[in-house]
């Protein structure tokens, strides 16, 4: 029987449930409670609590670099990948003609800010999935010269599919396009070199055990050296203006120069207490433990008769396994009845998500897949 990697009795609110969820939403660590404290008591201190608040950063962004296998310098953090999303967007000198090439079942994050340049004459290429997959040859065909971005997923979180985001990288720098990489779905869970990557985002409150508010942005600089922030504020900047001269500034060399305020320091102490657990563990071990649960996820929903949307081989997925299903919210109900949680429906659509991590064991997945038998389809 396959243990948690870290003990349930670790996270608030695992004693009787099979928490399957964190596609959508990771469970607390309980020691986030004393992470929460820490911030507090900080925060207290008057002027001293500026500096415990940068130290916290500081700590944070050192272990996502570890993590991700970059430099400290090359990491910052931004409110949501929404906003590292829209950073770049705004950032680039965009011309007509240009074109941005991202898939159709990417989450609308990764799409939407793309339509903002349409005025420019700016064109989004769609590439359209084949039973739910998308092929690295596929995001090839519509690369061309005036290509600007490929913004794509490691992990989908729709279907659940893993790309080749290494052969995908080096597809896309022989056309000379910009690699937006979108490692929600799978920093945390798989390994993440960051450096294929022009730019990296990832959404710290599902697989890094972290909470909303903040978000890693990378910043490939050997890459992008001359990338100028669309946005501006005092904490983009190592000169500070003055009363004397108040727009005489020079911004970070180093990624920071993309945070214009404080970031949510109260959410970076939450991170930092997560990223020791996720250092802790060797990143192929969480990898092969969620593949090995995830694994049993996939057979055991196909011989109960779903329309599978996840790839079944490790190396086309990662913790998420997504099928169809006709009464979403209905199956998502009775799973809550034998107390299974996984996340259901998205926007209407009748795709379903089964997520392992390191703190589920295999009881946890024949649990769901005893109720899902029990409920049927």
């Amino acid at each position: 029987m396959k243990s948690p990697l870290i003990p349930k009795d670790k996270f608030i609110g695992l004693e009787t449930v099979a928490h399957l969820a964190t596609g959508g939403e990771s469970p607390m660590l309980k020691s986030h409670l004393e992470a929460l404290t820490a911030f507090a008591v900080g925060k207290s201190k008057g002027e001293e609590s500026r500096a415990l608040q940068s130290n916290v950063q500081t700590e944070a962004r050192q272990k996502c670099a570890q993590l991700f296998s970059v430099s400290p310098e090359e990491i910052t953090f931004l409110p949501s990948s929404s906003d590292g999303i829209n950073t770049v967007c705004y950032a680039l000198d965009w011309q007509s003609r240009d074109n941005v090439v991202v898939a159709d079942v990417e989450f609308p994050s990764d799409v939407l800010p793309w339509t903002t340049l349409a005025e420019q004459g700016v064109e989004i290429r769609i590439v359209t999935h084949k039973n739910w997959h998308i092929s690295i040859e596929d995001i090839a065909a519509q690369i061309d010269e005036r290509t600007r971005v490929v913004a794509m997923s490691h992990v989908s979180m729709f279907t659940g599919q893993r790309i080749d985001y290494k052969a995908l990288s080096k597809i896309v720098r022989a056309s000379d396009a910009l690699f937006l990489l979108d490692a929600s779905h799978s920093a945390g869970v798989v390994p993440v070199e960051a450096s294929y990557a022009d730019i990296m985002v990832a959404s710290c409150y599902k697989w890094l055990l972290g909470v909303h508010g903040t978000a890693v942005f990378y910043w490939n600089r050997s890459r992008l050296p001359d990338l100028t922030p669309p946005f501006l504020g005092w904490n983009s900047t190592t000169l500070h203006p003055s009363w004397e001269t108040p727009t005489t500034f020079a911004i970070h060399e180093d990624a920071n120069r993309f945070l214009a305020g404080n970031p949510s320091f109260i959410s970076l102490y939450i991170l930092n207490n997560a990223l020791d657990y996720l250092l802790a563990l060797e990143g192929a071990a969480i990898e092969a433990h969620a593949l090995a649960l995830s694994g049993k996820v996939w057979r055991g929903v196909n011989e109960l008769g779903w329309e599978m949307m996840t790839p079944e081989p490790a190396a086309e997925r990662a913790g998420n396994v997504c099928f169809m299903a006709q009464d979403i919210n209905g199956l998502t109900k009775a799973l809550e009845e034998h107390q299974v949680l996984i996340w259901g429906a998205y926007q209407g659509v009748g795709r379903v998500r089964i997520s392992t991590h390191l703190y589920n064991d295999e009881h946890d997945v024949e649990r769901c897949l005893a109720a899902l038998q029990t409920i049927g389809r």
